[in-house]
């Protein structure tokens, strides 16, 4: 602690600094004045120390072996205190030294002094806090030593002997909070459970759905924060499951009724109930079928992370809300999916339900040779206001329609008109006003012609030979025979023609800059930069070669053959 003649030297100093800018002046303010002393700062003790509640605490007041004091105070400073409490003030007389040991008993705390210095009590919630001792000597003031006492209070709910298929809290609290600086919880086989430090001190896991296996003994271990000879501690706690009684939940709580409609494989959120739950259930009765017995479809357990589904459809929405416990479920239903789902939270020993009533909407198209028949069918009819066809750019068009049970039928006749042509509307209407709908769209068939088959002489038109005479005909094999045949006759026919305009074009077409020459094969040797004058006298008799040849520094080239007249 700072003493006077201290803090009266440095009033001095500052006051001898005032010819210095204000920066100087506010700094030896803030040390004189501002800064507290060193068992007011937080994090400013020697030792941190751990220990359960109705646990023995034995505190020793110097680390200097076989000192006998002359005086001995000793102070407490509480969790959420800011000051500091005599407990202990005891003058020891000059004439004693014999080591002998006295005792000095105070509020349930008993200070022993020997050849060491002892506080001894038992850890309560109230008893944590800072403990400074303080030791004087004729000669000498030993350093204060001042020790934070954290007290850890381990609780299992909901009972001793916790009930089949209940949730078991395995919790910890630490006092004061801001001696712990993390910790997790142990199963009984050692690995680490999710453990929740949301709240300050305390740190929290749960085992949802306990069975017998789950009984045996929890590790919680606890980091301190500061320096500490012993940075780690370590606490158990033993789980006992009973083997006979089984938890029941009489007291549901249902949220309001929601009703939703779908497209058959569009995506659909089922909520749950707005808390923060330990696991959660989901089940699903077939659609049309109120009396029948629910299916388990999904379930999940934040706390271990497991899950078990016995449909792939379904899956956990926004996995960032499921890790806090806020559930809801996405779906891609088909038709068959619809139907009644109760979403079941449970937090701690309560649960909270949601029921959807979920209709599902599948549209589709048949087409024969003479129609075009347009099905909506759909599922879970109860909630069902309507369900009608409609001509979307023509409304007042009169759609006869036929319907059998979840499913409402049109057909529209072939060719298709002007009148007919267009989207076509199923909508469904539940009862709580909710609309979808499903389209088609049915085109007429284009009336311009195909690309190109103009411009082709009427020989070449191939396109009524190889489509079918009617909708489920193929053409003759003899038809396409003969097809195939004029196309392969007439294509190497075209490629020659085309070859042989292009090489008595060719000198015209290369640039004056690039020169040209011929040369043959004689069946030896190929040399393409023959001389010109002896291609003339032995002109080439099986192939035809161009090649490009370099004649300059500057990698220009020229025209070679200059006895071609026919480029000018």
């Amino acid at each position: 602690m700072m003493s006077s003649n201290h803090r009266t030297w440095l009033l001095d100093e500052c006051s001898s600094m005032s010819s210095y800018p204000l920066l100087f002046t506010l700094a030896c303010f803030c040390e004189c004045f501002v800064v507290p002393s060193i068992a007011q700062r937080v994090n400013a003790w020697s030792d941190v120390i751990v220990v359960k509640e109705g646990a023995d605490v034995t505190l020793r007041c110097s680390e200097e072996l076989h000192v006998i004091p002359r005086q001995v105070k000793c102070m407490m400073m509480p969790a959420d205190g800011t000051a500091w409490t005599m407990l202990f003030s005891v003058s020891i007389s000059s004439g004693r030294a014999d080591g002998k040991k006295s005792i000095h008993h105070q509020a349930g705390r008993n200070l022993e002094i020997s050849d060491h210095v002892f506080l001894r009590f038992t850890a309560t919630m109230q008893s944590a806090g800072r403990y400074s001792c303080l030791l004087d000597k004729e000669d000498r003031t030993f350093k204060e030593r001042i020790v934070l006492l954290a007290v850890i209070k381990l609780s299992l709910a909901p009972a001793s002997v916790i009930p089949i298929d209940s949730t078991a809290r395995l919790k910890a609290e630490v006092s004061p909070s801001y001696a712990v600086s993390g910790g997790t919880w142990l199963s009984r086989t050692g690995s680490p459970l999710l453990t929740d430090v949301s709240s300050a001190g305390t740190l929290l896991t749960k085992l949802p759905r306990v069975t017998a296996r789950d009984s045996g003994t929890y590790t919680c271990n606890i980091t301190v924060d500061g320096r500490s000879s012993n940075p780690v501690y370590s606490y158990t706690l033993s789980v006992t499951v009973s083997d006979k009684e089984v938890a029941w939940f009489p007291n549901i709580t249902y949220g309001p009724l929601n009703s939703l409609a779908a497209l058959s494989l569009s995506a659909v959120t089922l909520p749950c109930a707005d808390i923060n739950g330990d696991y959660v259930l989901l089940y699903r009765w077939h659609p049309d079928s109120p009396n029948a017995n629910p299916k388990l479809t999904f379930q999940f357990d934040r706390w271990r992370n497991s899950r078990k589904q016995s449909d792939l459809f379904v899956e956990l929405h926004n996995r960032s809300s499921v890790l806090s416990g806020n559930f809801s479920f996405l779906l891609r239903p088909e038709l068959k999916d619809a139907g009644r789902y109760q979403c079941e939270v449970f937090r701690d020993d309560q649960v909270f339900a949601q029921v959807t009533v979920l209709t599902v909407l599948n549209g589709y198209s048949t087409h024969s040779s003479s129609s075009i028949e347009l099905n909506c069918a759909y599922a879970e009819r109860p909630q069902i206001n309507s369900v009608k066809w409609s001509h979307i750019q023509r409304p007042k068009l009169r759609l006869p329609a036929s319907a059998v049970l979840g499913r409402t039928i049109i057909s529209i006749d072939l060719p298709l008109t002007p009148d007919t042509a267009g989207q076509y509307a199923c909508t469904l209407k539940l009862n709580n006003g909710q609309t979808i709908r499903y389209l088609y769209t049915a085109l007429m068939p284009s009336t311009e012609p195909p690309c190109c088959v103009s411009e082709l002489p009427h020989e070449l038109t191939t396109v009524s030979l190889l489509q079918p005479t009617d909708g489920y005909s193929s053409p003759e094999p003899s038809v396409l025979l003969q097809s195939l045949s004029l196309l392969l006759f007439l294509v190497p026919v075209v490629a020659v023609a085309v070859g042989v305009l292009l090489w008595r074009r060719g000198p015209c077409t290369f640039p004056q800059n690039v020169e040209r020459t011929l040369s043959h094969y004689s069946g030896e040797v190929e040399n393409i930069y023959e001389n010109p004058e002896d291609l003339r006298q032995s002109p080439p008799q099986n192939a035809v070669y161009m090649d490009l040849k370099l004649t300059g520094e500057t990698d220009v080239y020229r025209e070679l053959d200059r006895y071609d007249q026919t480029c000018g």
